[in-house]
């Protein structure tokens, strides 16, 4: 039997990775995979006030330390949201509101710097713990992502490839998505998605013990429902609480025309859940990263056969 542990979407939160540093150990699983969208997405600028102290604005207000001590527990906690703390001074705050190309390589350097950090942490916690450890982007995570994750000669990065997981089952990753109102760096129409699905199955042998990990849901299952938006917009509607399937319908065909045993995604934080599509079981174990809390799913396989799940919050 292979045991896997599965979570998607913790968009840089320190404390959501360290918790699945510890997933294996405490549910006992051989194999640990780390789903897409694993980087933050904004720069909190802490800026110096010249005389030790620190000011910056997040979470909705403004904070002022005035000690190491205060500062580095700021830090700890915007890391904790999944946000990327940067130190400096007030000239080099106001050049990074006037140079959209000057903050976006502080935050692709600041990205890198960190997931740099948790491949190391990772091979340092889990290397002689007998785990295979696999993480894989999603559409969020810019291209940078792919490049600082083949750095690691530990964890497995298999995006775009087919690799194999308890010796017999094949393992499709893909992390790119169907058309999104944020125009994020994987994104592609649903005949391309389709197109990338079916040149990575036609290199499986034995679909029936196959996982599907594609990032993106399948639509209209319950596991890809979000808010509505505003039209034209990518905001929620003010006050509005209707949820529409946003997945994919060349996911939802593939695995209908596939039927792998398992099939994987994220994406849509708000749809945790299991379903079956023909044979197939479908997972989206969700995410809470805001809140500091790592959703996941821990999944038996055995030949040709899913033999349990259990959804995980911790």
């Amino acid at each position: 039997m292979l045991r896997m542990f599965f979570c998607t979407d913790v968009h840089g939160s320190e404390v959501c990775f360290r918790k699945f540093l510890s997933a294996g150990r405490v549910y006992e699983a051989s194999v640990v995979i780390m789903g897409g969208d694993c980087t933050g997405k904004m720069i909190i600028p802490l800026v110096s006030d010249g005389n030790g102290g620190y000011h910056c604005s997040w979470s909705g207000g403004d904070v002022d330390v005035h000690s190491p001590e205060e500062l580095e527990e700021l830090e700890r906690q915007i890391q904790n949201n999944g946000l990327y703390p940067a130190r400096m001074n007030q000239e080099e705050r106001d050049r990074l509101q006037t140079d959209p190309e000057l903050l976006g390589g502080l935050f692709s350097q600041l990205m890198a710097e960190t997931l740099r950090r948790w491949l190391a942490l990772a091979e340092e916690r889990l290397h002689d713990s007998g785990q295979r450890v696999i993480f894989t982007p999603g559409n969020d995570d810019e291209w940078a992502v792919d490049d600082v994750l083949r750095e690691s000669s530990f964890v497995e990065s298999p995006e775009g490839t087919i690799t194999r997981v308890g010796g017999q089952h094949e393992m499709l990753s893909l992390g790119w998505a169907n058309p999104t109102p944020w125009d994020t760096p994987r994104e592609c129409s649903e005949e391309e998605l389709r197109a990338k699905i079916d040149a990575l199955a036609s290199q499986i042998e034995d679909m029936e013990n196959a996982i599907f990990n594609i990032h993106v849901p399948p639509w209209g299952t319950g596991l890809d429902n979000a808010p509505e938006l505003e039209d034209g917009a990518s905001r929620v509607k003010r006050g509005g609480s209707i949820m529409k399937p946003v997945g994919s319908t060349a996911v939802r065909d593939a695995i209908l025309e596939y039927q792998p045993l398992l099939s994987l995604h994220g994406h849509i934080h708000e749809s945790r859940g299991v379903q079956r599509l023909g044979k197939t079981v479908v997972i989206n174990p969700g995410s809470a990263y805001s809140d500091w809390t790592l959703q996941g799913v821990i999944v038996d396989l055995e030949d040709h056969q899913v033999a349990r799940f259990v959804p995980t919050t911790g």
